[in-house]
This record gives C-alpha cells, structure tokens and sequence, in this order.
C-alpha cells in the first residue's frame, strides 16, 4: 500500500473511533440525563379544587362535620401544611428527579432514598367525605364555576409529561401519568393511569368512599427521573399542579359498566 492510501485507511480509522466516542458520550448523556439536573423544578402554583355538586368535599383534616370540609384548597394552604408536617418550604424548594415502583418510597438516580423532608418532591394527606357513597375519580373536566381540571403545566413544555402524582389509600395506591391518555394498568396493588385532556374516564376512579365517613388519601407529587422528558432541558423551569374530583355514585359507575 503507498503512502497515500496509508494516510487514508488512517484518516478513516480516526473518524470511525471519533464517532464511536461520540456514540458513546451520547448514550451515557442519554441514560444519566434525568440525573444532571443541578437547578430543579419550582413550584409556582399548587391548586386543588373539588366539584360533585354538594355530595364530595375534602380537607387537610379530619372533622366531626361534612360542613366542616371544603370544596377547594389553594397554594397557601397546602404549603403551609407541608411546612408544617415536612419542614419543607415549597415556594423556595425544588423538585428532583426521583423514580418510585409504588409511589410510596424514591430513590434518586443513585440507588439512594428521596425523602419528602428535602423538598425532593411533596407529599401531604387530604381527607374525603361524601353525603353518599361514591367513587371518587380524578377528572380533567373543568367545573361548572371555571374550576381548572386535573393537569400539570410548565413554562417548558416538555415538564408536564415528567410530572407525576400518587393518591395512596385503603393499602392501594393510584399513579396518575399524563402520558397514558385514557389507559390504566394495574400490578401489584399499584395502579397507573392517565386521564383524557379536558376530559374524564373510568381510568381516573379510584377509592371508594363510604356516606358520612372521613377517608384520608396520601398525596404525593414528584418529577419522574425517568421520563424521557426529565432532562436538562426542564432545569429551573416553574411548574403547577391542578387537581379536581369528582364523584361517582357506584349505581352510575354499575350502570356504565352494564351498557358496555
């Protein structure tokens, strides 16, 4: 072989090897991405509202009284029971990235525990009561006042699809994934579920409630480190949360069920 071709199966093995290195510098930032977040998700609005005519409310506590629950709790609220029970400051704290198999107990990237106390991600206890005995559903519909449905939204678009939420109650526990549409899967006491935009779907139902009865739900809001959508991309991005119940008389939710 001359030196010309020489010098070309050389320059040839140098640009394969570089862009082997480049491959493999992009896989380790692909797989370690949700991880090299420094600067997290804040939160900038924390909403709850609940609209199933007079028959379902809610509360951070448990009452002696249905009219001593109510129908709508805001940021305030919230935040300073999670203060109050967490130590944790929500309108300063941010999200990390952290993955969980039942939505009970994280873990960081690490292998290693994610505590609600650091602000890793939130986690406070709402209490339903009901005049009837009903299901109670997570529902994107607005209500009838221009109550916000059930969604997650960011100034970086790409945020919301990271975010989860948990309701764990009666030994189970329901994940809400905004990525699942109208679908629910369920294994191993866990059940993961989306719901439709602007909409509402038997795959938001969730715990039953019993007329007269106080029922505390553990809810839990996290960024899912292991999202596609968890990257560098979403750091120092804002976020809000909206969630709305309604609920669902069983002989309505039966009758459904008949006519399919």
């Amino acid at each position: 072989m001359d030196q010309e071709g020489k010098r070309d199966l050389r320059h040839r093995l140098a640009t394969t090897v570089l862009l082997v290195l480049f491959a493999l510098v992009a896989i380790a930032m692909a797989s370690f991405a949700w991880f090299s977040i420094s600067d997290q998700a804040k939160a900038r609005q924390l909403a709850l509202t609940a609209n199933a005519g007079n028959a379902l409310r809610f509360d951070l506590d448990a009452h002696d009284s249905f009219d001593q629950y109510v129908s709508s709790l805001g940021f305030d609220q919230i935040s300073a029971r999670i203060s109050s029970e967490q130590g944790t400051d929500i309108d300063s704290s941010k999200l990390q990235p952290v993955t969980t198999s039942d939505g009970q107990s994280f873990t960081y990237e690490d292998g290693s525990e994610a505590q609600a106390r650091t602000g890793a991600y939130l986690e406070f206890t709402l209490h339903f009561i009901s005049h009837q005995d009903i299901i109670v559903r997570l529902t994107g519909e607005s209500g009838g006042n221009g109550e916000a449905g059930t969604a997650f939204s960011s100034n970086v678009d790409s945020l919301p699809q990271a975010m989860r939420m948990s309701f764990t109650c009666d030994g189970q526990t329901w994940i809400y994934n905004p990525n699942m549409g109208s679908d629910a899967s369920t294994s191993g006491g866990v059940t993961t579920f989306g719901i439709p935009t602007g909409g509402s779907s038997e795959a938001g139902n969730m715990f039953n409630l019993v007329a007269e009865t106080d029922k505390p739900a553990v809810v839990r809001i996290w960024l899912e480190g292991t999202d596609p959508n968890c990257t560098n991309i979403v750091r120092g991005a804002d976020y809000s949360v909206a969630m709305r119940f309604e609920g669902i008389e069983q002989q309505e939710q039966q009758e459904q069920q008949d006519q399919r």
